[in-house]
């Protein structure tokens, strides 16, 4: 029987220094049927002429400007042949195996359309952190909290999954896959599944998007309240719009928006608009607000 085809594309954006271990891991998959591309966003920093050198071993190459990284994949994914879709960033690596491990669940559980197992967070030098755990899939937990338990590097999805649920929001920075399996979820109940295995390493560094560009962040997780979870029917979604909008507070500060920290951080303390106004009120002197309360029960 012939194995689905898998197509993997490297979305990338001025990462030489790390570019080349990551196709290098994407290659030397002992799963014999693999697509793989990347799609460069117009580096400037060696990244073509590494691509070329590399031209022969890939399915194809892109180098051009884009509309980030969510168009980019979906570009690529509607490009790619394979039954069976993923991508990695240019500054994580597979592990030995990894995509023989997913495609074997996926192949085992007919029902799943998402797997997803551990991650190890390493540094600059790729020296190992400590673990990503692959918690499990509990959407309302995830919704509450504005955290995605989907480790995403090494995880590999049906491209039923992506015609379900896609294509990735191009508006989206930080959370473009937090939605998608959010979607996912709603369309096909229990079809996200973790494993057991460490398929892949999540490189911190100071130009990864987990280490930067706080305002940027600070502005996909106010899109992720208002745009996304708002009227979204998910369960746990007001309380994860506060937690999207104190979020959001604290990246703001971060860079320095203090107008904007101060306005999302008391909108993520707000349970309710009272209550907001009452937090308002306790600026008040005490004796004004013994005054008004008295008035009003008068």
């Amino acid at each position: 029987m012939t194995r689905p085809l898998v197509t993997i594309v490297t979305p990338s954006l001025n990462q030489a220094a790390y570019l080349e271990e990551t196709i290098e891991s994407v290659l030397g998959q002992d799963y014999p049927h693999v697509e793989y591309a990347v799609a460069d966003g117009g580096s400037t920093d060696g990244s073509v002429q590494l691509l070329r050198r590399y031209e022969d071993r890939l399915a194809w190459w892109t180098s051009a400007p884009d509309r980030g990284q969510a168009a980019a994949l979906n570009t690529a994914f509607a490009r790619g042949r394979g039954e069976i879709l993923g991508w990695l960033s240019s500054d994580d690596l597979l592990l030995p195996g990894a995509v023989s491990r997913v495609v074997d669940e996926l192949e085992r559980d007919r029902d799943a359309l998402l797997v997803y197992g551990r991650a190890l967070f390493v540094d600059e030098q790729g020296r190992e952190l400590f673990p990503l755990e692959p918690r499990p899939f509990d959407v309302e937990t995830m919704v509450r909290t504005c955290q995605n338990h989907v480790v995403q590097p090494g995880s590999l999805f049906r491209r039923q999954a992506f015609d379900l649920a896609g294509p990735f929001a191009e508006a989206g920075y930080y959370f473009f896959d937090f939605e998608f399996v959010l979607k996912l979820a709603q369309n096909a109940p229990g079809s996200v599944k973790p494993i057991d295995a460490t398929l892949a390493t999540y490189r911190v560094h100071p130009e990864s998007k987990s280490a930067g560009a706080p305002l940027a962040k600070a502005r996909d997780y106010v899109r992720l309240a208002d745009e996304v979870l708002a009227g979204s029917g998910l369960p746990g979604a007001d309380a994860g719009r506060r937690s999207a909008y104190l979020a959001a507070g604290e990246y703001f500060y971060e860079a320095l928006e203090l107008g904007s920290a101060r306005r999302y951080l008391l909108r993520g303390l707000r349970p309710s608009p009272r209550a907001l106004g009452l937090l308002a009120k306790s600026f008040l002197p005490r004796a004004l607000v013994a005054r008004g309360k008295a008035l009003v029960r008068g």
